[in-house]
């Protein structure tokens, strides 16, 4: 009986990390002026948004600028950064390839992908799975 008790546990345990929201840390940028974090929707899938990855970006008093959505699905591999300079976000992902965002007037523009972008967001990946 403390067997099978232990095993529904386990159980429940394991799902629940697979069904709950996700919420990333914040991540400064390298000037200090911003600050991003990522959130994605698990839980409900009547929402636009589900299972996608949204960015949300602070100044320094943690006041929200905006969010935006970047098109990639929690449902492969994916992490955000910094470039190493300045203020652009940088996202990889394994379904939608990867993505930068220049901040101007304290909002994310779209920029197009460069080497040295690609580089950085091969790098980030690699750090986050190990």
């Amino acid at each position: 009986m403390k067997r099978k008790l232990t095993l529904i546990l386990f159980t429940l345990t394991f799902t629940s990390c697979f069904f709950s929201n996700y919420e990333s840390e914040l991540i400064k940028s390298p000037t200090g002026n911003f600050e991003i974090k990522a959130t994605v929707n698990r839980t409900d899938k009547n929402a636009e948004n589900y299972a996608d990855v949204i960015i949300h970006l602070f100044n320094t008093e943690n006041k929200k600028l905006t969010e935006f959505n970047t098109g990639a699905g929690d449902a492969n591999k994916w992490t955000i950064g910094w470039t190493e300079i300045g203020d652009t976000i940088v996202l990889q992902s394994s379904d939608i390839g990867n993505k930068a965002w220049i901040l101007n007037e304290d909002k994310p523009n779209q920029i197009k992908m460069t080497d040295e972008l690609n580089e950085r967001a091969e790098l980030l990946y690699s750090e986050k799975y190990k």
